[in-house]
């Protein structure tokens, strides 16, 4: 009879356990990491080139998890551009040859992104190997680029540098600029071992950087271009 008695009192107590061991975690922490980043051009590029760039990556990251699955989110300060490579003619004014320059182009956009996604981890306990994608959107703090301009032949050099800014329809010059905001997709593997969060992934910007606007009534337009990056970062995140 003690036996009998005593098996509603296990199963009970097995239900009560089982959402113990299910219950939802939360942990937050700081996160640093590292870019490479380029444009993806709709077009072939006329002149040269398009090479990748390095940039940091820094901000705080969060994880919602339950056993296997988990919510990760980030608001993060994220470093994009690329760097364009090509050889160009030089003549005067008179159209006469001048000598040719090998040119360096180089583009650095800042951003504060925020990645969204869902990760599915090895451990039932959030530890182990894991894979994650979702979507980012990046909104443009500034912008900067630099050209160097060298003479082949040992010639000195030119740079010439400027702000990178947005726009919406209309300029009140010919400099340089970009949209605003920027999104995508972004898919990766990581590991968690204890505190720590290792992750590497791919990031593929989906909407165009191109800015068109008007200048003195003359419509401006670019080729759509889109921001690409590889990124690795590491989490140190606090919580249960």
């Amino acid at each position: 009879m003690r036996s009998l008695s005593f098996l509603p009192l296990a199963g009970a107590f097995l239900l009560l356990a089982a959402p113990a061991r299910a219950q939802t975690s939360f942990s937050i922490g700081p996160r640093v990491g590292l870019n490479l980043a380029t444009y993806h051009y709709s077009e072939k590029p006329i002149l040269g080139t398009i090479g990748y760039r390095a940039g940091v990556e820094a901000g705080v990251a969060a994880t919602v998890g339950r056993e296997h699955f988990a919510l990760q989110a980030a608001v993060l300060y994220s470093q994009k551009g690329f760097i364009q490579r090509y050889t160009v003619d030089l003549r005067t004014a008179n159209n006469l040859p001048l000598g040719t320059a090998d040119i360096e182009y180089r583009n650095r956009l800042n951003y504060l992104t925020i990645p969204l996604s869902l990760a599915y981890t090895q451990g039932s306990d959030g530890q182990g190997a894991q894979v994650f994608a979702g979507p980012y959107l990046g909104v443009l703090l500034s912008g900067r680029y630099e050209s160097v301009e060298t003479l082949q032949g040992g010639g000195e050099s030119t740079t010439r540098a400027g702000d990178i800014t947005p726009i919406s329809k209309t300029a009140p010059d010919l400099a340089a600029y970009t949209q605003r905001f920027d999104a995508g997709l972004q898919a990766g593997l990581g590991y968690r071992y204890r505190a720590l969060l290792l992750q590497v992934n791919y990031s593929l910007g989906l909407r165009s950087l191109a800015a068109s606007y008007s200048y003195n009534g003359v419509p401006v337009s670019n080729p759509a271009y889109y921001n690409r990056a590889f990124q690795g970062s590491l989490t140190y995140l606090f919580g249960k």
